[in-house]
């Protein structure tokens, strides 16, 4: 397995820490930490720093020694934060096989660069900020890495307070071939015996695919038995439970309906789920992958960790 994880030495980095724990990564997993020195207002060559506007000119003149110097100083600083977060990794992860890349530039497109070039299985980043109302949102660098990064994006958030409780991982399915994929890597992964999985599956009216149809019983608050929700259940909910279960998960499921981002979110947080797992939708013909609605609702929303899984 491939990580790629972005580190930028700020508590956001410390959630990513932590979460790893979490992640169900196998031993021989091999980690690139990259750090990236933000020098989005240096100009990056003496072509550019001699046709900069004014004010760049007085900071720096057109001395391109002095440029270079100030970029060095920030490529130094960001080796340092990743030699720290390595450090900080082998605690945990003795065995893991772990290296560090230090570069000067926009973070964002950074690593969307170095996913594309080494083809990770997946890209961590952490979550920045709060909203007003008490809920996270995604800075401008996860925000851009979850929707243009080719790969699978891990968004880590909080480190999981409860004491001597188990980690529990939501995985939302919907019958579509990226929740099988969704549910095929959780499988794949190494989890320790303390965790526990749950199936979601919502019958969104607002939203329908064609498989996502089912007929709900709205004061029983259930599937209506019949012979189409039978079909639905087994495809959405059955088969990725027996996938997990045949590969030692301890695995509850539920039902739900209404809006699916609400709902997923609404379980996690009733659940208290550490990480919730889901797939990604869609793909641009020009563009890169283009996450559904849910997805990106999801990752943006969630008070805990979320991985989107592409395929």
């Amino acid at each position: 397995m491939r990580i790629l994880i972005g580190w930028d030495g700020s508590e956001s980095g410390e959630a990513i820490l932590s979460d790893l724990e979490q992640a169900g990564l196998p031993n021989n997993t091999e980690v690139v930490v990259l750090t990236v020195a933000d020098v989005r207002d240096i100009p990056t060559s003496p072509f550019l720093a001699q046709r900069i506007s004014d004010q760049i000119e007085h900071l720096f003149g057109s001395d391109n020694t002095k440029i270079q110097e100030k970029l060095n100083k920030h490529l130094k600083i960001a080796e340092a934060d990743a030699l720290k977060a390595i450090k900080r990794i082998k605690e945990i992860f003795p065995d893991l096989q772990i290296s560090t890349e230090a570069v000067y530039g926009k973070p964002a497109r950074e690593l969307i660069r170095k996913a594309d070039e080494w083809n990770p299985d997946i890209l961590i980043v952490g979550s920045h900020g709060r909203t007003a109302v008490g809920r996270f949102f995604l800075g401008s660098v996860s925000n851009k890495v979850l929707h243009e990064a080719r790969c699978s994006v891990r968004i880590s958030r909080r480190i999981n307070t409860r004491k001597n409780s188990k980690t529990r991982v939501l995985i939302a399915v919907d019958g579509s071939p990226h929740a099988e994929a969704v549910a095929e890597n959780v499988a794949d992964r190494v989890w320790s015996e303390n965790t526990e999985f749950r199936l979601v599956a919502v019958d969104d009216p607002f939203n329908r695919p064609e498989i996502g149809y089912l007929n709900w019983d709205q004061m029983e608050d259930k599937p209506i038995d019949n012979e189409k929700s039978r079909d639905w259940i087994e495809k959405v909910i059955t088969e990725p439970t027996q996938l997990l279960e045949s590969a030692g998960l301890k695995v509850s499921r539920k039902i739900i309906w209404g809006d699916a981002a609400n709902m997923i979110l609404q379980e996690a947080e009733d659940w208290n789920a550490d990480a919730i797992f889901l797939g990604a939708r869609g793909i641009g013909r020009v563009k890169r992958f283009l996450l559904g609605s849910v997805s990106s609702r999801v990752a943006a929303k969630a008070e805990c960790t979320v991985e989107v899984v592409r395929i």
